[in-house]
This record gives C-alpha cells, sequence and structure tokens, in this order.
C-alpha cells in the first residue's frame, strides 16, 4: 500500500502543471461587454470598472442610474448625516464619470430633503434629462418624521423649445411648480406624484402639456381640491387619485379604462357620457360606501364591468328593486364593515339587484359572532326578480354569523345560473394582508362543516357546487 502511494504522489510531480485560465476582457467586443453590464446592478457595474479598459469604457454608458442607500451599499448604522454626505459623494463621481448618453432611467431616492442638497439635485436632474433619461425618479420621503418640505421640483429643465425624452415621471416630497415658459413634456406618458404640493391651476395647465399621458397617480397631494381632466387626454387610461382633499372632480377623458380612487364621499363626480370606463376601485373612508355606489356611482359608469368596493355602511334592505342600475356590471367585490347589525349583509342584496348581468359576486368578511340559533329564525326576503347570469359567489373569512348564512342561503335560492358558491373560514390575503393567516385551527373548521350541514347543505341545489376555496 504504501509503494502505490509513493508511486502516485511520484506521478503526479512528474505531471505538467496546468497554468490557470485567465479571462481576457480585451479580447471581448465592447458591445458585448456592454450587454452584460446592463444585467448588473449599478453597485456590482461600478465594480467592473477596475477589471480592463474596455469595460471602464462600457460602464460610462451604463443605461439604468438607480441611487439608493441599498444600490451603492451604504451602512444604514451610520449617521445619517455622514450618510447622506457619502451618497452624495457617490452620486457627483458616477455623474462625473458618466458619458452623459445612453441613460434610460434614472433614480434618486434618498431623504434629501434638507435645502442645503437643493444644488445637487438639480445638478442631477439637468443630467438626467439632458442624457435622455425615459424614466425619471426622485423620491425625497423622509424614513421616520414628516418634516417641512424644503425642495422645489427645477421645472425650467423641461422649458427648453425641443421636447425632452422623459416617458415617466415620479416625484415624491417636493414643490412642483410650472414655469411661464413650459414647452410641455410631449412624450410624458405617466405621471406620478406623491406628496407634492402643486396648485390645481399648475396641475391642470401641466395636464394641458402632456397629450400622451396615459396613467396618472396623485396620492396626498394637499392642494388639489378641485380637478378637471381635459377631452384633450385623449390617451390617458388610467386615474388613480388616494387622499387628496376633493371636493369636485370632472373627467372628460373618453378613454380613461380604470379608476382607482381612496378618499371621502363627499365629494362630486363628473364624468362624460361617452366614457369607456371598465374598472373602478373605490375605498371610501366616510360615509355609507354602498348608499354612495348605488345612488351616485351607478348613473355615472354605464360601462362599468368590475367594481372593487372599500367601506362601511349602514344601509337597510330595500324593499323594491334600487332605480339606479349597473347595467354592464359583470365583476363585484366588495369589503364592508357592517355598522347595522339589524340587517347586516342582506343589505348587499340590493347590489345583485342592481346589477342584472352579475357573473361573479365576492365579499371580504372579518367576523366572530357565529350563530347557534333555529334555521327557522333565520330571515328571508320577499320574492324578487332571480339572478339570471350569477354564477360564481364567494365568501371570505366565513365564520358562520346569522346574516352570512342568510346572505348564502338567498343566493343558493335566487341564482339560477350559479356553479359554484365559496365559503372560505380563512381572511383574503389582499383584503386583510396585515392580520392575514393561511392557517385555520381545527375547531374552526369542525364549526364550518357544522354550519353547513345544519343550515346550508340541504338548500344546495345538485348543479351547485359548494367549496370552502
Amino acid at each position: 500500500m504504501a509503494k502505490r502511494m509513493k508511486s502516485c504522489h511520484r506521478a503526479a510531480k512528474l505531471a505538467p502543471k496546468r497554468k490557470p485560465v485567465m479571462c481576457q476582457f480585451d479580447s471581448i467586443p465592447e458591445d458585448v461587454l456592454f450587454m452584460i453590464l446592463q444585467l448588473l446592478p449599478l453597485r456590482d457595474a461600478m465594480r467592473t470598472g477596475v477589471l480592463a479598459q474596455n469595460l471602464l469604457r462600457a460602464w460610462r454608458f451604463y443605461p439604468n442610474l438607480e441611487f439608493t442607500t441599498r444600490a451603492l451599499g451604504l451602512n444604514r448604522r451610520v449617521h445619517k448625516g455622514r450618510r447622506r454626505a457619502k451618497f452624495v459623494r457617490c452620486v457627483n463621481g458616477i455623474v462625473r464619470h458618466h458619458a452623459g448618453t445612453g441613460v434610460k432611467s434614472f433614480v434618486i431616492k434618498h431623504n434629501l430633503h434638507n435645502h442645503k442638497y437643493a444644488n445637487y439635485l438639480d445638478r442631477w436632474i439637468y443630467f438626467a434629462v439632458s442624457s435622455g433619461a425615459r424614466e425619471l425618479t426622485l423620491d425625497l420621503r423622509p424614513r421616520r418624521v414628516i418634516h417641512r418640505i424644503q425642495y422645489t421640483f427645477p421645472s425650467s429643465n423641461f422649458a427648453a423649445p425641443q421636447p425632452t425624452c422623459v416617458e415617466h415621471l415620479k416625484l415624491c416630497y417636493c414643490y412642483l411648480r410650472q414655469p411661464t415658459s413650459f414647452s410641455g413634456l410631449r412624450n410624458l406618458r405617466t405621471l406620478d406624484l406623491s406628496v407634492v404640493y402643486i396648485t390645481q391651476e399648475d396641475l391642470e395647465s401641466l395636464l394641458s402639456c402632456t397629450l400622451s399621458l396615459e396613467q396618472l397617480k396623485l396620492n396626498r397631494c394637499p392642494q388639489i381640491e378641485h380637478l378637471k381632466i381635459s377631452e384633450m387626454l385623449c390617451k390617458l387610461n388610467h386615474l388613480d387619485i388616494r387622499s387628496c382633499p376633493l371636493n369636485t372632480l370632472e373627467i372628460r377623458a373618453r378613454n380613461l379604462a380604470t379608476f382607482n380612487y381612496d378618499g371621502w364621499t363627499n365629494f362630486k363626480t363628473v364624468i362624460c357620457e361617452a366614457s369607456l370606463l371598465k374598472e373602478a376601485r373605490f375605498e371610501l373612508i366616510a360615509g355609507d360606501a354602498a348608499d354612495y355606489a348605488l345612488s351616485e356611482l351607478a348613473p355615472l359608469m354605464p360601462n362599468l364591468e368590475t367594481l372593487y368596493l372599500v367601506g362601511y355602511t349602514q344601509m337597510i334592505i330595500p324593499a323594491r328593486d334600487p332605480t339606479n342600475k349597473f347595467s354592464s356590471l359583470k365583476h363585484l367585490e366588495m369589503k364592508m364593515d357592517m355598522s347595522s347589525r339589524k340587517h347586516g349583509l342582506l343589505c348587499l342584496v340590493s347590489f345583485l339587484d342592481a346589477a342584472p348581468f352579475l357573473e361573479k359576486f365576492i365579499v371580504h368578511l372579518y367576523e366572530n359572532l357565529v350563530y347557534y340559533g333555529e334555521e327557522a329564525a333565520l330571515r328571508r326576503l320577499e320574492k324578487r326578480e332571480p339572478h339570471r347570469k350569477l354564477k360564481v359567489a364567494k365568501m371570505s373569512g366565513y365564520a358562520g354569523t346569522k346574516s352570512s348564512i342568510e346572505l348564502a342561503l338567498h343566493i343558493l335560492e335566487n341564482s339560477t345560473a350559479l356553479e359554484c358558491l365559496i365559503l372560505d373560514p380563512r381572511l383574503d390575503k389582499f383584503a386583510y394582508k396585515y392580520i392575514y393567516s393561511d392557517d385555520v385551527s381545527e375547531v374552526t373548521w369542525r364549526l364550518y362543516h357544522l354550519f353547513i350541514s345544519k343550515y346550508l347543505r340541504k338548500s344546495v341545489p345538485s348543479y351547485v357546487r359548494l367549496s370552502s376555496s
């Protein structure tokens, strides 16, 4: 055995040693290196410049400049003043060595809301606009404490006679004022303003110069009380308004397809009769959300096909069919806080009556008061027009409350085309994302099957599938 080991060692010494293969970056074409660099994050792309001269040249045309704390590898444990100073030095160095052409996206995301950084921010934005960036993001939001806004976005960069290349503009935590010589963002397709102080006049004037706009998002803009979406915005298809103190909203854009609103119910809405609005989402803070939807939204949105409604209601069960109809509604999803325990979920039957072409009905619940009474004590509504188009009905967070059993029985007894009824004891993942849990206790499952067998099983037609998910 020892002789074998010695012969092996001797053969290993006599074998020729292989030299390690070195990657010759100089032999790789620069266009190939440029394609490789585009796939790397900003921090890794910067480090490649020390490996070879052609990598350094390719790095100067890096297209996606995203300056964030994570992208630059800054330590969050360092004092915020030192961290901001290092952030400014890194961005200045990269901008200084960049070729200034071929930029696709330019992102600044750091809490540089103090006025002493205004000159740096102006310089960086001027670089982004002059280098032909298509996506421009400026997010100066502080991490914890809400400070007073001090920075004004330099709109003068867009006042040149030639149109800029910016197609997507996102601003957060700044002032936005329109200069007198503003020529407009003719190529702008997406405008996203979050915590931006801009007057109604400046916003409407800005929109009148962005005729290619497709998406408009406004979030917590405190000076927007009246807003008019002109018919000149013929390409606008998505409108998102959240937490703005609106009193009146006038929509004349005919091709608007999606509308999201989060705020109060005490505002007046005017929508063009020829509007093609197909999808709407309303998260209403105050006021009766169900009554507002039936009385205000139904006559304004005749072409609406999908509606997501969040809020609370005190609506009672109407004795007759509602006067206003959702004549095209096919998908209805609701998350209602039922303030009236007397009528409960049965008041939502008004939506089934108001939407004769409804095919899918989803209700998200969060209730704990289970019902142990007799089936004879459950309420039945007077005979109504049957729901002829309803195919799928779902209740998430189903806990066997009296009103949820009554609503399920009404759907089973009055839906002639029903194919599936889903009673899921789990909370919906998106409706209750902060308290969502995929786990359901064994006791909950036993109660679930008890309620199904006691109150619902014998009312399920043979052609309807009863499921828990």
